[in-house]
């Protein structure tokens, strides 16, 4: 299962960094990557790492799109409305 999770992770990633996507295509992936991260129980020792490889794909993902206000701009709201969900998921909203 951590070797699956590992590969899909990996998968995802580059894919998100790949080349064509739109600013809100990118910023789904990297939302679904942050949810499914959150989503592994916190006993599970891969779930920090699956983090913090979340959050290295938010920052490669940004500097795709920061120096595009339009493509920024997108990519911000749709992180925004998926940090929303998470942090009422996580207070049982």
């Amino acid at each position: 299962m951590k070797k699956v999770f590992l590969v899909l992770l990996s998968a995802s990633f580059m894919i998100a960094c790949g080349k064509g996507k739109t600013a809100k295509q990118i910023a789904e992936e990297v939302c679904e990557c942050s949810k499914k991260a959150n989503d592994l129980p916190t006993s599970d020792p891969t779930r920090s790492q699956a983090q913090k490889d979340c959050a290295a794909k938010q920052v490669e993902a940004w500097n795709k799109v920061k120096d595009n206000q339009e493509k920024a701009d997108e990519f911000n709201k749709i992180l925004s409305v998926c940090a929303s969900e998470q942090i009422k998921k996580s207070f049982g909203q």
